[in-house]
């Protein structure tokens, strides 16, 4: 693009679409957005939400449902001692849904400026922190 025109001028299309798609802008408006998707035949439920002029993701991982007793009360016992343990875990916490889902959450603060990059860095680095607690989860009893 010309700069005598009013128009800013890149030196590289590599610059010009770093400058397109950088910053998303006050999100506040579009808030809570959601999405979700399979890691690991794991399925991920992500949110953006605004809280306290903040905005924070919040990311679940669905680990499977808690079995009744009756089907399996070994995995059952586990999957709630898991729950109910009362020490903070070093990233996130495990969640029973309404639905009998059992889930790892993990909440983080995006910082500004918020970018497409810096949600799926935040989403990657969260899957990857959690992933030690998704497998403890999910080992067999």
């Amino acid at each position: 693009m010309d700069a005598e025109d009013g128009n800013t001028a890149y030196s590289s299309l590599n610059e010009a679409m770093d400058e397109a798609g950088s910053v998303i802008g006050d999100m506040s408006a579009n808030l809570p957005i959601a999405f979700r998707f399979t890691w690991q035949k794991l399925p991920i439920f992500c949110r953006i939400v605004a809280r306290e002029s903040q905005v924070y993701l919040e990311l679940d991982t669905d680990l499977g449902p808690l079995p009744f007793t009756i089907e399996n009360i070994a995995r059952r016992r586990h999957l709630k001692q898991l729950h109910n343990f009362r020490k903070d875990l070093p990233v996130g916490e495990y969640v029973l849904t309404e639905r009998g889902r059992f889930r790892h959450r993990v909440e983080r603060l995006l910082e500004a400026p918020i970018t497409g990059g810096s949600i799926v860095t935040s989403v990657v680095q969260s899957i990857l922190a959690g992933r030690p607690y998704f497998e403890l989860a999910k080992t067999t009893i």
